[in-house]
């Protein structure tokens, strides 16, 4: 009986009426879906081309500023017209302190927005550096990585200066090399002045306030704990309260600022210049690295570059957006 019904014209014609419906709904339901698509807004930031910009071999502002300068300058620079491929593909040396500029590099162009799509470095030590140095907590990752974190990238929530992102970065530097959390003064007052002068560096007429990344990394290989201080404002040596003091420099036949960045370590910056570093500030910065109480301390200002731990001071081709501080702890 049931092999009557199923081969019937009456049931043929039924399957064939309603196979039509189905078919009719089909084209109905593409042609919404072709008008959404049609009248759809197309985003300023889905109309941009993709733009690979390369990483140097050697991606560190301490060790190869000029290079490393110069591929950021170069991301901001094709940012403004096109999406990013970040391709970190050839880098065989990677450091701490790059990776935190790159962040505050990259974290602003996404509001505009720019998508931003990249790679891994092929060299297996650069990508473990990569991965464990909280780079990923700022950007999602398109593969499965290993959860290890030897490393924390923290921006500015406030105004106001934060003692606890400065103890927390410490207890987590100390405690993943030793285990247990651990204070660390000379590494506390650094965050805390670099949070300080952070504020006094707003460019002539600008209101919008500064944004400050703190990071820590901790070397396990050299038993080191990292820290990154990267201020993306304008940098010391164009803010207001420099201006002044430069000038008069100038007048005396001056003109180099990394002189000035020397003279301002060594704390010859009389107060009457409006600038709080005498007693304080970068003189407190620079008499922790002369007492061995940090490691390998380096200022990044704009144009000038100072390793200060080796009296090093020399003026930059390419100037760096802000400033950059980086030093290391030994933990025994």
């Amino acid at each position: 009986m049931s092999k009557k019904l199923y081969s019937s014209q009456r049931w043929k014609r039924r399957i064939k009426v309603r196979q039509e419906a189905q078919d009719r709904a089909a084209r109905r339901r593409n042609k919404r879906r072709r008008g959404r698509q049609k009248n759809r807004v197309i985003t300023p930031a889905e109309r941009r081309a993709l733009h690979s910009v390369a990483a140097p071999e050697k991606f560190s502002i301490v060790d190869n500023p000029e290079e490393a300068i110069a591929f950021l300058s170069n991301l901001r620079f094709y940012a403004e017209k096109h999406n990013l491929d970040l391709d970190l593909s050839g880098v065989t040396y990677l450091t701490a302190d790059a990776i935190a500029a790159l962040v505050g590099t990259l974290v602003p162009l996404q509001k505009v927005p720019v998508f931003i799509q990249g790679n891994l470095p092929r060299d297996q030590p650069a990508q473990d550096i990569l991965v464990s140095s909280g780079f990923f907590e700022h950007f999602r990752p398109v593969q499965p990585l290993p959860k290890v974190s030897r490393g924390q990238i923290l921006q500015e929530k406030s105004k106001k200066v934060q003692p606890d992102i400065a103890r927390d970065l410490i207890h987590f530097g100390i405690k993943s090399l030793t285990g247990m959390p651990k204070r660390c003064n000379a590494a506390y007052r650094i965050l805390i002045e670099s949070m300080l002068n952070t504020h006094n560096h707003a460019a002539k007429y600008e209101a919008k306030r500064e944004t400050w990344w703190a990071t820590v990394y901790a070397d396990s290989a050299r038993n080191r704990v990292c820290f990154t201080f990267v201020d993306t404002g304008v940098g010391i040596f164009k803010s207001v309260r420099l201006s002044t003091l430069r000038t008069l420099y100038r007048f005396l036949g001056i003109r180099s600022d990394a002189y000035i960045l020397r003279e301002m370590l060594l704390g010859k910056v009389e107060s009457s210049t409006g600038i709080s570093y005498r007693g304080k500030g970068l003189p407190a910065v620079y008499r922790l690295s002369q007492l061995g109480k940090i490691q390998r301390l380096t200022i990044i200002a704009n144009d000038v570059y100072a390793n200060v731990s080796a009296g090093q001071y020399r003026i930059l081709r390419i100037a760096f957006r802000g400033t950059l501080l980086y030093w290391e702890i030994e933990v025994p």
